[in-house]
């Protein structure tokens, strides 16, 4: 049996942010013995943002929440998850995103600081940020207006057209490209498409290191529409915006098969999001192949979220096409 029939042998990297790419790893890190998460580090809001502006630290939110997810010791991630209810200095920051900054201090950088960080909580796998240093993204809208910074794409209350990353140019760790190189399968997403997914593509050499690479590069589709960033995206929409910034490389799609039950329809309209359309012919056209399963979670509750080992079971079952 070859490697492609073992996903325990698999090594594979996973590229995003915030509340997404964490559910895919809580998945992957007990089905596959070799994960590196690739998490973007655009954050300008809440803790993240506060510590950014306070130490010159890059943001630590995204990263924490990845540890956490591959976490072995369990009970250490409760305590770096743990965010602080009263004061005033320390309302609101994790636990977690003040060690990283100090261990990112102690040792010289932040990706030293996030290494050290994986090594107490025992990871499996591998957390590494998108880029060597802070990035802000510059959002460009479909009615030509522009922002600035991550936060203010919930703000804008409209569709984001593009995003750039500034300062230009800077680098993805020499880690990521190695990784990129080295792996068998890819993942973007689930999660915010522009200020997560895409945002952790814009490190410099990710793009040329995916260009080169011949494995399975799979897109795990959102559920739901993003209000302020994706309103109105079908699947191909999604598809379409990843090949604007870095190319055509999504080989696979995966996309939930059921549908969204009609009370959390309703509630999520309400926010003036709706269920991503997946539109088979438009995604065909664009080369990419479309995978159908079932990715929700059936617990009871007011969101409708991925499941985290239906999504990594659905992600692991795709194969490279035949040569």
């Amino acid at each position: 049996m070859d490697k492609a029939h073992r996903p325990k042998e698999l090594r594979v990297v996973a590229f995003g942010g915030g509340t997404g790419l964490p559910v895919l790893l809580r998945g992957l890190r007990d089905m596959v013995r070799d994960i590196t998460a690739v998490v973007t580090v655009a954050d300008d809001g809440g803790s993240s943002g506060r510590l950014r502006a306070e130490l010159g630290v890059a943001p630590p939110g995204d990263v924490r929440k990845c540890l956490i997810a591959l976490a072995g010791r369990r009970r250490l991630a409760e305590v770096f998850d743990y965010r602080f209810q009263g004061g005033v200095d320390l309302r609101d920051h994790s636990v977690g995103n003040i060690v990283i900054a100090a261990l990112a201090e102690m040792s010289g950088g932040f990706c030293e600081g996030v290494e050290e960080a994986g090594r107490f909580l025992r990871i499996r796998g591998r957390v590494l940020p998108a880029a060597t240093a802070s990035l802000t993204l510059l959002l460009r809208y479909d009615d030509g207006s522009v922002s600035r910074g991550e936060s203010t794409a919930r703000e804008a209350g409209r569709a984001v057209a593009s995003v750039t990353a500034l300062p230009e140019g800077t680098p993805a760790p020499e880690a990521v490209v190695s990784a990129i190189r080295d792996a068998d399968l890819i993942v973007l997403g689930p999660g915010s498409l522009f200020t997560s997914t895409i945002a952790a593509l814009l490190g410099g050499g990710v793009q040329e290191a995916l260009a080169e690479f011949s494995g399975p590069v799979v897109y795990a589709a959102n559920l739901m529409t993003q209000p302020g960033e994706t309103h109105g995206f079908t699947v191909s929409g999604h598809l379409e915006a990843i090949t604007q910034h870095v190319g055509p490389v999504v080989s696979d799609v995966v996309v939930d098969s059921a549908r969204v039950p009609a009370a959390l329809r309703r509630r999520y309209g309400e926010e003036g999001a709706e269920p991503v359309s997946v539109d088979r012919e438009a995604i065909a056209r664009l080369g990419v192949r479309l995978h159908e399963a079932a990715l929700h979670s059936s617990a009871p509750g007011h969101r409708f979220r991925h499941e985290p080992d239906l999504l990594a079971q659905a992600v692991l079952a795709v194969r490279p096409p035949p040569s």
